[in-house]
């Protein structure tokens, strides 16, 4: 059993229970950043006030987190492994815990789909991930008129700073790059629209558009080709993967994966800007893109200002 609460930019919320099904058949997918991908299908309407009613209710080994010191050691150690061409990008991330029984999560939902009114709002429940929350800014897929399209999202600076450096944008670089081949091997034309500045709540990201017009491509197959992009992972994607497992030492669950609806125009959303409730309070999750050109102190402060954000919107009893 899935229940969902989403609200996509442009299009009416949602608030559904789902059953799974075969991925062949479903009108919704989901997937964390590792395991296997699940489909579900439509079964009922959702009353939001049964929703929140055992929201945040389920228990969770709260992952160990790292302190500035620790996590800027992890980054020196990717650094390393870029330098000996290992790889050329990691996205490192980390966990916070907020210890809490003092949050309101249906209030936090409300602030956030007014926060953020450009990013897609979910909150969901599931027997093994447990229940999330959050407001992403990053589309991994979606249906256009003609064909589809796929957000390459990197390089994070504060909102209004004056201009991008050379380390965003090498880093989104290496994201568009990889969408383009990606989306390329299921044929049909791709082409790449104007660089432009997203703000998501209190920063900024750089973005690039990826449209391809083979309508016909099927979309499970290229949503699994396109995850995880190098902007929640790295590049060459199967190093990063590796670098990742041995570095960063904790299980991220949905985090950086994808939450995607199949029907009434595919739309498959990656999951950033995460908090997964749980008894024992939130967990907030939050990550960077780590090339040779990073500063460890740099990012380890991307992910504050990143948590800070979340942790800012959450709301109290």
């Amino acid at each position: 059993m899935l229940e969902v609460l989403a609200r996509i930019p442009g299009r009416p919320k949602v608030a559904s229970k789902y059953v799974e099904t075969d991925v062949a058949r479903a009108t919704v997918l989901l997937r964390g950043f590792h395991g296997h991908l699940c489909g579900f299908e439509e079964e009922s309407g959702l009353e939001e006030a049964l929703f929140w009613s055992d929201f945040a209710t389920t228990r969770l080994n709260v992952p160990a987190q790292s302190n500035t010191a620790a996590y800027q050691q992890q980054i020196t150690e990717i650094i390393a492994r870029i330098q000996q061409q290992q790889v050329s990008k990691v996205v490192l991330s980390r966990p916070s815990h907020l210890r809490t029984t003092r949050a309101d999560a249906q209030r936090t939902f409300a602030e956030l789909e007014k926060r953020y009114p450009n990013c897609t709002v979910f909150a969901l429940k599931h027997p093994e991930y447990g229940h999330w929350m959050g407001a992403s800014p990053e589309v991994l897929f979606e249906e256009i008129e003609g064909g589809f399209r796929s957000m390459s999202l990197a390089g994070t600076r504060l909102s209004g700073a004056s201009d991008w450096g050379d380390k965003e944008r090498e880093e989104q670089n290496f994201v568009t790059r990889e969408i383009q081949k990606n989306l390329a091997a299921f044929g049909g034309r791709v082409r790449k629209q104007a660089e432009e500045t997203l703000l998501a709540g209190p920063v900024e990201h750089l973005l690039t558009w990826v449209e391809t017009d083979a309508a016909d491509a099927p979309a499970v197959d290229i949503l699994e080709a396109l995850h995880p992009t190098p902007a929640i992972c790295g590049t060459p994607t199967a190093p990063a993967r590796e670098v990742i497992a041995a570095v960063e030492q904790y299980d991220r669950g949905l985090y950086t994966g994808y939450l995607a609806f199949m029907t009434g125009g595919l739309h498959a959303t990656v999951l950033l800007r995460t908090m997964q409730w749980s008894e024992s309070g939130i967990t907030f999750y939050a990550g960077g893109g780590i090339t040779k050109d990073s500063v460890p102190l740099n990012e380890w402060m991307e992910t504050e200002y990143k948590i800070s954000a979340l942790k800012d919107a959450v709301q109290f009893k």
